[in-house]
């Protein structure tokens, strides 16, 4: 199963730049292999264009363990301390997970 990544611009992260410090982190990568998308449209939680993919990651993995670690992925890049992952599931199955900052 593939998890749409959707990274909101205010925090600062590139796709590029999560897509290499998740490959690059151990236990992430264990999960899953990061890609980036082609996806050209602009962030919209509710129009939401992928810009990288988790792949194919086992059926029995909770959404929040795969959370958790994308969490650890932005604080390790960016700093940022509150990161919200919210999940939103297509009407085709596709399950796109929203990263974002919590308001302080």
């Amino acid at each position: 199963m593939d998890y749409q990544i959707a990274l909101n611009p205010e925090l600062g992260l590139a796709p590029a730049d999560f897509v290499q410090t998740w490959n690059t982190t151990q236990e992430a990568r264990t999960l899953a292999e990061a890609r980036r998308t082609s996806s050209s449209r602009t962030f919209d939680p509710f129009l939401v264009g992928a810009i990288a993919v988790l792949g194919t990651i086992g059926v029995g993995v909770a959404t929040d363990v795969i959370s958790d670690l994308i969490k650890q992925v932005v604080t390790k890049k960016k700093g940022h301390k509150r990161i919200r992952v919210t999940q939103i599931n297509q009407p085709d199955g596709t399950r796109i997970l929203v990263i974002d900052h919590e308001d302080e």
